[in-house]
């Protein structure tokens, strides 16, 4: 299920890229982060203090006093005293690199949450701590500068929590490499994210379905959940245009309506909430498509839970839009052998494989611009079915 993006415009801006950037590096460095401190006094402690000798004018002798200088500077008898004293500094190098640190680690934060606001959830009160640090003595007066690698080697022998801002900064190196270093390195597909990929990968079967049917594809910024604008606009040589949502919930506002979720449970005391479908897609003419994702080897939950949603979502939209609305759950190849559909007062619903996915496009593509679908379109779906 590979997606070339070759031919799909884009008009991403720097921001955007940079913005998916820091929200991967984020998610990478938070079992580092999660280690740090979550009270910014705790930093002044762990800064390591040295002794060095400083010049100094006094107005009266002290034991470090330089008589000489003394005198060579003010005379006989004098009026002021040349010495040295002794003052404690924080340790420079790891000031400077943990100055750096901080105010990159802010910088990738800021970034991150403009995409997905909890993003720093859950360290949320280390940034904060370190960020007041950066802002108190004896960081505030220290230039940040980012450490060489054998700087990194002296921070590492430092000790605890050296060892881990050390490990910090190598992966903060790594805001100075291509956006597309950061994805390629996260995208190792485990057990933990391979439902997302099967996500991604429908994703790329749908545009992928969209071109080959004639469509220009125009990716509109990162893919993200809840968005309040598509991710992507699909345009015909006749002008026609459908928008493709990703997680689509922030389709709700975007249309100007109150989410049917959130009125059924707006008396339940929870954040308010709406239902999105996985992808949806939306001609000009009000039609819709929902394909959910259903990754699983048990059949049993991708037929019924899928079957649950598809309605679901389809029953929210039709209610609302009185447009037509075509819903499937689209599960592994195997696992769906073939595609079935069934239709329902709310619209059509279907569970396929991603292989049937061109030909669902294709039907919900050609449909005429009108609520109701054509009867030689239902014929067509039907033969799908079979």
């Amino acid at each position: 299920m590979a997606f070339s993006d070759e031919e799909t415009l884009s008009n991403w801006s720097a921001a955007d890229i940079e913005a998916r950037a820091h929200r991967i590096l984020l998610e990478r460095l938070k079992p580092l982060v999660v280690l740090l401190p979550t009270r910014a006094d705790r930093w002044t402690d762990l800064l390591p203090a040295v002794r060095l000798h400083e010049a100094a004018v006094s107005v009266a002798p002290t034991s470090g006093t330089s008589w000489p200088d003394t005198r060579i500077r003010f005379g006989w008898p004098p009026t002021e005293f040349v010495g040295r004293h002794a003052a404690r500094h924080a340790d420079s190098l790891l000031a400077t690199a943990l100055r750096w640190t901080f105010e990159r680690l802010a910088e990738v934060r800021a970034s991150a949450t403009a995409v997905y606001p909890e993003a720093d959830a859950a360290i949320r009160q280390q940034i904060d701590a370190a960020c007041r640090a950066a802002s108190r003595q004896p960081l505030a007066s220290v230039p940040p500068i980012r450490p060489g690698r054998h700087d990194l080697m002296a921070i590492r022998r430092a000790g605890t929590p050296w060892g881990i801002v050390s490990e910090i900064i190598n992966d903060l190196a790594l805001l100075d490499a291509h956006p597309y270093v950061l994805a390629t390195e996260l995208l190792a597909p485990d057990d933990g994210i391979r439902w997302r990929l099967f996500h991604l990968g429908v994703l790329g079967e749908v545009l992928q379905a969209a071109r080959q049917l004639g469509y220009q594809v125009r990716s509109c910024g990162p893919v993200r959940p809840g968005g309040r604008r598509p991710s992507f606009v699909l345009s015909d040589a006749d002008g026609g245009t459908v928008d493709l949502w990703f997680e689509a919930s922030g389709i709700w506002p975007a249309m100007g309506l109150r989410s049917p979720y959130a009125e059924a449970t707006s008396g339940i005391a929870l954040k308010e909430r709406m239902l999105g479908a996985d992808l949806l897609l939306r001609r000009s003419d009000g039609a819709f498509l929902v394909v959910e994702c259903k990754y699983s080897s048990n059949p049993d939950f991708v037929a019924r839970n899928g079957y649950y949603q598809a309605v679901t979502y389809a029953a929210e939209l039709a209610s609302r839009t009185h447009s037509h609305v075509t819903a499937i759950a689209v599960g592994p190849e195997g696992v769906v052998s073939r595609a079935g559909f069934t239709d329902l007062n709310v619209g059509r619903i279907g569970i396929c494989q991603p292989s049937a996915i061109r030909e669902v496009m294709r039907l919900f593509l050609a449909q005429p611009h009108s609520t109701a679908i054509s009867s030689a379109a239902g014929k067509r779906f039907q033969t799908l079915g079979d």
